[in-house]
């Protein structure tokens, strides 16, 4: 699989993929009938691949990635998102304070495992759709649709979407 490069060509697909890995595009692929020329690895960052798909002749970015990655498309850092700007985000998206007690002091992905395993989809779904929101927003002059979809790398399947 290849990575998007930044030119003015068009990509050979109207409708692309992002994935962080080639298990993502497969987890992807079994639930869209895309053609392997569809897909590619995002570079340096998640959100640099955005940016540069914006540049292409597409209409449809589909973006296939982790909980940290999603975190980072919906609060659009570069970098590993900060604790206390990933709790906003899931008191945001519907989980009180109290509930995020335990989470204070520990890292972000630790957060993942008990919105999964505690069955908070509709969580999940949220911060696809905020995710979905601020890149939408990010490429706004493109006119470009964004679907996300959150893949769990314990399970490799999707887990949530903006769908």
């Amino acid at each position: 699989m290849r990575t998007l490069k930044p030119n003015t060509a068009s990509v050979a697909c109207g409708e692309i993929v992002i994935t962080q890995d080639e298990a993502s595009k497969k987890t992807h692929q079994a639930l869209f009938a895309f053609s392997d020329d569809c897909y590619y690895l995002f570079g340096t960052t998640v959100l640099d691949t955005v940016r540069t798909a914006a540049g292409h002749n597409i209409h449809k970015l589909h973006l296939a990635v982790c909980w940290e990655n999603m975190l980072r498309l919906a609060l659009w850092s570069s970098v590993k998102p900060l604790l206390h700007d990933v709790i906003y985000l899931l008191r945001k998206s519907g989980i009180n304070g109290e509930e995020l007690g335990p989470f204070r002091e520990s890292d972000i992905n630790d957060i993942f495992p008990w919105l999964y395993y505690g069955k908070r989809f509709d969580v999940l779904r949220r911060i696809c759709n905020a995710a979905k929101a601020r890149a939408e927003s990010k490429i706004k002059t493109s006119k470009i649709l964004v679907y996300c979809h959150l893949i769990s790398d314990e399970t490799g399947k999707i887990v949530a979407s903006s769908l």
